[in-house]
């Protein structure tokens, strides 16, 4: 049974960069709306059936109402999502029942917490975030087209999808955690409101991609060396500290509406399993742009490129491959 998963964060687009930056909001009305043309494009597909993930917003609920009695319409058997974890656990259980793709509705940290279950299962994320590098900005029908391509089978993962990149962070010699995009070494003791717009309290930062087309701390990167999705390589950069500190500047804009002149005191290509050591002590790491791990004294702490990152659906690339056929 050929199965897109649709996995919509209703949360997404409304942290406090709305108030520090000028991000701009997605209302759950537009969500839903996207949702409308995402299922109105896996119909289009032939796909057997929807799998959704609940959430208090019901994002999904005109959609289904618009498909009703032309696909199976199911939700993953789990509490209401109401924290970042119900993502993981809802691309988990749809990884396990069988879904051949799984459209997200988010940012980057939405992306970031469905990558952690969804296994080898291709996404077509589509951005209604705040900081979108890993999403993007793709008309829902085609997103839906897209995915329904992938899921009946029409197109194989290896002809339209990329292999995306991301950083591993290791405490005392675990893994703690991981970050799609960037992660980066602030020197704020506190996670509070987690996001990240003030380039002066940063470390350093670690990224797996670097687009000039990009917003938010993986822009800096883009200035000093662009690097693609797929390329076998990433960045690690240390800014500078100190007032007068030897220290190149490059402007980027680090946020919806804040364009930063950013000091920066070295970098330098890293590449897949190379170990970079984080000395910072105490702080905090943002993964995608919020902070989540508190450096506490006395840990051992170092990240990692890995190349086994999410599989991410190519849509220009789709479309185009389907034109041809």
């Amino acid at each position: 049974m050929s199965t897109v998963g649709i996995i919509a964060n209703p949360a997404a687009g409304k942290d406090i960069r709305r108030l520090v930056a000028h991000g701009r909001v997605v209302s759950n009305q537009e969500k839903a709306n996207i949702l409308r043309r995402v299922f109105a494009g896996i119909v289009s597909m032939g796909v057997d059936r929807i799998l959704i993930m609940p959430d208090h917003s019901g994002l999904a609920r005109p959609g289904s109402h618009d498909v009703e009695g032309q696909i199976a319409i199911d939700y993953v058997e789990m509490p209401v999502a109401d924290h970042q974890g119900a993502s993981t656990n809802a691309a988990k259980a749809m990884a396990e029942q069988g879904a051949d793709c799984i459209v997200t509705l988010g940012g980057d940290g939405t992306n970031r917490v469905v990558a952690k279950g969804c296994g080898e299962v291709p996404l077509v994320p589509i951005s209604t975030g705040t900081n979108n590098v890993f999403p993007t900005n793709i008309e829902g029908t085609l997103a839906g087209i897209a995915a329904g391509v992938v899921a009946i089978g029409a197109l194989s993962r290896d002809e339209v999808c990329k292999r995306s990149k991301r950083i591993d962070i290791y405490v005392d010699g675990e893994k703690r955690d991981d970050a799609l995009v960037d992660a980066a070494v602030s020197t704020q003791m506190f996670v509070g409101a987690r996001a990240v717009w003030d380039t002066k309290t940063l470390h350093a930062m670690l990224l797996t991609r670097a687009e000039p087309a990009s917003i938010g701390l993986s822009s800096i990167g883009s200035r000093l060396m662009p690097i693609s999705i797929d390329e076998e390589r990433g960045l690690y950069i240390r800014l500078a500290g100190e007032p007068g500190e030897n220290a190149t500047t490059v402007r980027a804009p680090i946020a919806p509406g804040m364009i930063s002149d950013v000091e920066i005191r070295d970098w330098k290509v890293i590449t897949p399993g190379e170990k970079i050591e984080i000395t910072q002590h105490p702080g905090t790491i943002a993964l995608d742009g919020e902070r989540e791990v508190e450096l506490l004294p006395d840990q051992k702490v170092f990240a990692s490129l890995s190349m086994d990152g999410p599989w991410v659906v190519d849509v220009p690339l789709a479309m185009r491959l389907m034109a041809t056929k």
